[in-house]
C-alpha cells in the first residue's frame, strides 16, 4: 500500500469495484452462452425439429427447389457455426475472468500489472461490450490515479537543497 499525505494507505476501491462488476458480468456471460450453446446443439440434433423446419421450407410456394435446399443447408451451417463460436466465446470469457481475478489480487501490490491485466481481460470479454468498457475504465484508472505526493519537511524552506 502506498502512503499518502495523511499517512493512510491509498485505496483503489473504484478499480476493485469495477473489476468485481466486470467479473460478475463475465460469469453471467459464460452461463448464458453455455445455455444458448446447449439449446442450439439440442435443436440441431433433434429429428422432430429438423423435420418440421424442413417441411416448412419445402411447403413455401414462393421458393424453388434449389432455393429451399440452399436455405436449409445455410440454416444448419449457421447453427453449427453458432455452437462452435459459442465455445470460443466461452473460452475467451473464462480466460478473461482468470485475468480479472489475478488483477484484483495484484491491485495493491502491482498497480501497473493490474491495469494491463484489466485491459487485456476487457479485450477478451468483447471489444465494446459493457463488461469490457468497465474493465477499460478500471485499467486506465490503474495507470492514471496516483497517490498524493507526500510533503517533505523542507518544501517551504528557502534554504532547501536544489
Amino acid at each position: 500500500m502506498e502512503p499518502n499525505s495523511l499517512n493512510r494507505p491509498f485505496k483503489r476501491t473504484v478499480e476493485r469495484v469495477l473489476g468485481i462488476i466486470g467479473l460478475v458480468f463475465n460469469v453471467l456471460g459464460i452461463i448464458l452462452t453455455v445455455v444458448m450453446n446447449s439449446f442450439m446443439k439440442m435443436l440441431t440434433n433433434d429429428p422432430q425439429f429438423q423435420q418440421e423446419f424442413e417441411a416448412e421450407i419445402w411447403n413455401d410456394p414462393t421458393l424453388t427447389e434449389s432455393d429451399a435446399q440452399m436455405i436449409i443447408d445455410m440454416m444448419y451451417m449457421g447453427m453449427d457455426w453458432m455452437v462452435n463460436f459459442g465455445w470460443f466465446f466461452i473460452a475467451a470469457l473464462v480466460i478473461s475472468s482468470v485475468l480479472i481475478i489475478v488483477a484484483l489480487i495484484q491491485l495493491n501490490k502491482n498497480v501497473k500489472l493490474s491495469g494491463i491485466l484489466f485491459i487485456i481481460a476487457g479485450v477478451l470479454a468483447g471489444i465494446l461490450s459493457l463488461t469490457s468498457i468497465l474493465l477499460y475504465i478500471a485499467g486506465t484508472m490503474c495507470f492514471v490515479r496516483k497517490p498524493p505526493v507526500e510533503k517533505t519537511p523542507y518544501d517551504n524552506d528557502t534554504m532547501r537543497p536544489l
